[in-house]
């Protein structure tokens, strides 16, 4: 069992907490069995006459002695037993994440992130209510029906025990029935749930298109479909739910009914006495919890086995990408590159194949080429995004893999093509890298990236929040935020993907002058736009995943290839710099 497998490891890590609740629990029990064994007692004494009213007061005192300590036990096991199974919740929610962290690219390609965020969630919630409430309902409700069976067995009377259990093998059986099936309908609702989650976050992330194309209607009528299939697949758990209480009162209904017959019979037999009947029919009445416990135990456990499951297949999800190396530090910020072939997860053409660059330390590199040419996958293999099986990539004098990934990834001011922005002040998004910059140096770094108008025009200056993934900015004020935050880290190797896509002309200008003064890093700009890489120190330039050329852009142009036709087609569009010609 998944959940059997996830709840062993906890509990052994935090035995002593559980060891102590259980004897909490068992202590609670033996008090509670006291009480009307205690009242049993009594009643015989008064009948009998052997009690006055001062023993009266003291056996009083002694019941209230006795709820005080049981209330103090119930205290201590909740503390217990809850607080730790808040703290399964916490741990899961950690490996959760962490094993998030270093899932590379391709598995978030196939999972959609709503089912992800109810696995992170509902899943978990249900998981830690196993931990809990499932714990407490099964030692408890075990403690409770052993102890109340010993009592009628052994100390009152063991025929009519024994008539009065006749009912609760047929309960037994009925409980196996039901939560055979809750936890296949719980699962249904688990999913359900993370088809409505995922679809609540796109429409989210899409109103803006769907107004834009009048599909408002349409989207809440498939949200309606979706949100009804969730309800229904509860309705469904709710539904199988419900007859676990029929199950058992029926049950405790029989018991009894045969108690009354049957200790009737026996009180007037002289078998035993008033208060052993009494004492015995409190003992029958303690068995609905122990009963109600069964099934509500079950219940939580099916439903924490469903969710169990699906975490564990999300926890064994193979990373492609080891953090095996051991090195802390790279001796220089020279690149090798020599890709003999790369393929992306369940795709059969290589998006990349026989490329070989040399990148020495403060070189501009240009990456350029037509859109699907491979230029970011370039990018995602620097950054070990993806494993290269077939090639050789080499930071200073090691290859990428003996690095740790935090210390690679240090390495690189990386600016992606659809840059995020968190929903955060402007400052607290340039710092990301360097939070503890001062407010001057971001606003250098905002000055450098051509946001410095930008910045004026806003109400609240670095304290403006930009709202979540910065959509109260444009997409190029996006890019320069981006931009800024990569100049303010200190990484020796700059990766601009595309960087330079969505600004005009005059702000792309200025920029490559800005990139221009970063000499001493090594910077690689991968653009579509040809300008941005004009005065680079090398270009490459790639079609279909290959190196078609490389080399300056006077000598490129001057070659007539595959360059100079992308340069003269960008001229005709009206895509360059104003005034520059194409050499004949």
């Amino acid at each position: 069992m998944a959940l059997r497998r996830l709840l062993l490891d906890f509990l052994a890590t935090h035995r002593r907490a559980y060891l102590l609740a259980i004897m909490a629990l068992l202590a609670v029990g033996l008090l509670n069995m006291a009480l009307p064994w205690w009242a049993g007692r009594m009643i015989d004494a008064l009948n009998e006459g052997r009690i006055d009213m001062p023993g009266l007061w003291r056996s009083g005192a002694v019941l209230v002695a006795v709820a005080l300590a049981m209330y103090g036990l119930r205290y201590v096991w909740r503390i217990l037993l809850f607080g730790a199974s808040y703290q399964l919740g916490v741990a899961l929610r950690d490996r959760f994440y962490e094993k998030l962290t270093r899932l590379d690219p391709g598995f978030f390609q196939q999972r959609r992130s709503g089912d992800l965020l109810a696995r992170s969630t509902q899943d978990i919630d249900a998981v830690e209510v196993a931990a809990g409430e499932g714990v407490l309902s099964s030692v408890d409700g075990a403690l409770t029906l052993l102890l109340v069976l010993s009592m009628m067995i052994i100390v009152i009377d063991a025929p009519l025990a024994l008539i009065a259990l006749i009912p609760f093998p047929f309960m037994a059986w009925g409980f196996y029935r039901v939560a055979s099936r809750v936890q296949g309908y719980f699962g249904q609702s688990l999913a359900r749930f993370s088809d409505l989650n995922d679809r609540t976050q796109e429409a989210i992330a899409g109103l803006r298109l769907l107004r834009q194309h009048s599909l408002i209607e349409a989207e809440i009528a498939d949200f309606d479909q979706r949100a009804e299939a969730h309800a229904r697949a509860n309705y469904q758990v709710q539904r199988m739910e419900a007859r676990y209480d029929p199950v058992v009162f029926l049950a405790l209904g029989s018991a009894t009914l045969a108690t009354i017959a049957a200790g009737s019979w026996r009180y007037l037999s002289d078998a035993i006495t008033l208060g052993e009947l009494t004492s015995f029919t409190l003992y029958l009445v303690q068995l609905i919890w122990p009963m109600f416990a069964l099934g509500w135990c079950l219940n939580i456990l099916q439903r924490g086995e469903a969710a169990a499951r699906r975490l564990t297949e999300f926890f064994q999800e193979r990373e492609t990408i080891d953090d095996a190396g051991e090195r802390t530090t790279a001796p220089s910020p020279a690149l090798h590159i020599a890709i003999e072939a790369f393929t992306y997860p369940l795709a059969t053409t290589p998006a990349l194949a026989d490329i070989e660059l040399e990148i020495p330390p403060g070189r501009t590199v240009g990456i350029v080429g037509a859109t699907g040419s491979g230029k970011s996958t370039l990018i995602r293999l620097l950054l070990r995004q993806y494993p290269l099986t077939h090639g050789t990539l080499i930071l200073g004098e090691h290859p990428l893999g003996d690095y740790q990934l935090g210390t690679l990834r240090s390495m690189y001011a990386y600016v992606p093509q659809d840059p995020y922005l968190f929903a955060a002040t402007l400052g607290e998004n340039v710092a990301l890298g360097v939070p503890d910059a001062s407010d001057s140096e971001i606003r250098t770094a905002l000055e450098a990236a051509a946001f410095g108008p930008d910045l004026a025009r806003l109400p609240e200056g670095l304290d403006t929040r930009i709202g979540e993934r910065g959509v109260t900015l444009s997409g190029g004020q996006r890019q320069r935020v981006a931009l800024a935050r990569a100049l303010l880290s200190p990484a020796p190797i700059l990766l601009l993907d595309d960087t330079l896509s969505a600004v005009d002309q005059t702000t792309e200008q200025q920029l490559l002058k800005t990139l221009e003064g970063e000499r001493e890093r090594t910077c690689l700009i991968v653009s579509h736009r040809l300008s941005a890489v004009r005065h680079a120190d090398h270009i490459v330039v790639l079609d279909q995943g290959r190196a078609v050329e490389q080399g300056r852009h006077e000598t490129l142009l001057a070659r007539g290839g595959h360059y100079a036709r992308l340069w003269q087609e960008q001229q005709i569009r009206g895509e360059q710099t104003h005034g520059e010609e194409f050499p004949s």
